[in-house]
């Protein structure tokens, strides 16, 4: 498989892009087929003459949420200019204007509340040319999960109109969002070659380079699309630990208890052991926090997101009075809290799925890549 970068350099060549002044958003995850950085790739053939980096900085080692600072980078001398701040800043117009175009290459995870897709929505509202170096989804473009988010819940952690899960490519997203939100610049693609919509991460024949912090194992990358939505409750999704989003609890569980109550779920995709654990950062830091591991047993018919609602559900249930939910949920999920609880669970569910259906239909329109 080659991504687009692997075929940049020919592209725009015949884009006659060659001797442009060229903006490059990227990180340390987007790589060549030969594992060289993208950085070092494009700026060693293009005239790359400003870089950009999203939430986590252009090494993808900055801490969720922390503010992404203007820097220099030691390789190329350039200028990095940050796309990023904790308060989800607006991008500079100004920063753009002697630029004569951007490439957008990252490597993102097909989900929808990973802000790197609120960045690439960002620099299509700029009206410049955006030419997306495409990457794989690692969860693969035939499932989607997870209801749409309205335009009232919109946030850098969301944007509107999507579903949790979307199952399309970087670049195929681009192309859906510049038809969605009705924007009029210039969009290009250099697309992937040798790739199945229906491919999970695990048959590109890439090992996984952690896209930021917390999802350093590919494991992760797909329960992080359920049990993200830990981060809007006080429940540890694991952040400080060796294991973020593949384990998750906190100092009141019973975690035998737990266990035994979501293997009454009836889950086949996954199973639950207990563990205890004690965050070295984070929700609960330096507290001694019990809950469950993840073990994925199938990723083909994984459905996280699905299986989230139904283990915080079950939290509910057994710890009404100490499971609690923050301002951030309903943004990250698309819901209030309340649906979850067990007499709105069902109804839940079936609204997921429903709308996880209408986006099925609504992005074949937009899908590049067969089976």
């Amino acid at each position: 498989m080659l991504c687009g970068v692997d075929k940049a350099v020919d592209a725009l060549s015949g884009m006659h892009l060659g001797d442009k002044r060229l903006a490059l958003v990227t990180h340390a995850a987007s790589l060549t087929k030969t594992f060289e950085s993208s950085k070092s790739f494009l700026c060693r053939h293009l005239n790359i003459t400003d870089l950009f980096a999203p939430e986590h900085g252009l090494g993808s080692f900055i801490a969720d949420g922390k503010d992404v600072e203007d820097q220099r980078d030691e390789e190329t001398g350039l200028v990095v200019h940050s796309l990023y701040s904790s308060g989800g800043k607006a991008v500079d117009p100004d920063v753009f204007q002697n630029l004569d175009g951007i490439l957008f290459d990252i490597q993102d995870v097909g989900l929808r509340f990973y802000t790197y897709i609120a960045t690439l929505k960002q620099l299509l509202e700029l009206g410049k040319p955006v030419i997306v170096l495409d990457r794989p989804n690692p969860l693969g473009g035939s499932i989607v999960e997870g209801p749409i988010l309205p335009p009232s819940l919109e946030s850098f952690v969301g944007p509107g109109g999507l579903p949790v899960r979307y199952g399309l490519t970087i670049g195929e997203l681009a192309f859906w969002m510049q038809h969605h939100y009705r924007l009029c610049g210039e969009l290009g693609i250099v697309e992937l070659s040798g790739y199945g919509r229906s491919s999970l991460w695990q048959q590109t024949g890439r090992p996984w380079t952690m896209t930021s912090p917390a999802l350093s194992h590919v494991e992760a990358v797909f329960l992080y699309a359920g049990f993200c939505l830990f981060e809007g409750t006080n429940l540890s999704e694991g952040r400080g630990t060796s294991a973020p989003f593949e384990l998750f609890g906190a100092p009141f569980i019973d975690p035998w208890k737990l266990a035994s109550e979501v293997a009454k779920l009836g889950l086949t995709s996954v199973v639950f052991t207990p563990i205890s654990f004690i965050p070295g950062q984070s929700k609960h830091q330096g507290r001694l926090c019990h809950g469950l591991y993840a073990h994925i047993l199938d990723y083909h018919t994984l459905r996280p997101f699905s299986i989230c609602l139904q283990v915080l559900s079950t939290i509910h249930r057994l710890y009404p009075d100490q499971l609690d939910f923050n301002a951030h949920f309903s943004k990250l999920a698309g819901f209030e809290p309340e649906e979850l609880f067990a007499d709105k669970l069902e109804h839940t569910l079936q609204r997921s799925e429903a709308d996880a259906q209408t986006f099925m239909n609504e992005k074949r329109r937009f899908e590049r890549y067969g089976n």
